[in-house]
């Protein structure tokens, strides 16, 4: 065997070492879990119309019923959320409104004029994509794209977050401005001279965990 053979097979051999190394070294995704009791999804509306003093705005908790992370290290674009709803548990804040005009609100809002809850019991947020926009440390900021799944159609969102992440797992806040219509719903009113606002705030505090990790 000549020395030129020799040495194409030994760099051949290298190469392949070296890529065999780089497919060992990508990581591998870390699946958490979300937690209900530490996790907020929070949604806050206002109110329009030509008598608009006379109504209040209103602070809705959509408790999470179950999500799952997938986090990538050093790879955001590989990693994923989703979250699940149950629609019937949405409910006014305590304390952020009259509590007299609380069941009327409530009884509004899963009715068929909103979410209709009898007939579409589940909301879901499945992520599409992962970009990472600055990173600090243990902290980092990221656009989530996803896709928003409400009275049984699909709507597409982004929901800038930053995210601190420990030996446990990650905590994640955000919020984004969005608009009633824009997710199927036509803003509800009284009368025609006082209605709920169609922008509306999602604000996003969520914590998720290994399964065995303990907060």
């Amino acid at each position: 065997m000549s020395p030129g053979i020799g040495r194409a097979r030994s760099l051949a051999g290298l190469l392949a070492l070296a890529a065999c190394a780089g497919t060992r070294a990508q990581a591998e995704p870390v699946a958490l879990v979300v937690d209900p009791a530490t996790s907020h999804v929070r949604l806050h509306l206002g109110r329009a119309g030509l008598m608009k003093f006379l109504g209040h705005e209103h602070h809705i908790e959509a408790p999470i019923a179950e999500g799952r992370v997938e986090l990538v290290e050093g790879d955001p674009a590989r990693s994923s959320v989703q979250l699940r709803f149950d629609s019937a548990k949405l409910a006014v804040i305590p304390g952020s409104e009259p509590a007299g005009d609380i069941p009327k609100v409530e009884e509004r809002m899963r009715g068929p004029e909103v979410l209709e809850v009898a007939r579409y019991p589940e909301i879901a947020f499945a992520s599409t994509s992962v970009k990472s926009q600055s990173a600090s440390g243990s902290r980092f900021r990221l656009v989530v794209a996803g896709s928003l799944t409400l009275r049984g159609r699909s709507f597409p969102v982004e929901v800038p977050l930053e995210v601190a992440r420990d030996a446990a797992g990650i905590e994640a806040r955000g919020e984004v401005a969005l608009k009633l219509r824009d997710v199927g719903i036509e803003p509800p009113s009284v009368a025609g001279v006082v209605k709920v606002a169609n922008g509306f705030k999602l604000e996003f505090e969520i914590r998720a965990r290994a399964k065995d990790a303990h907060p």
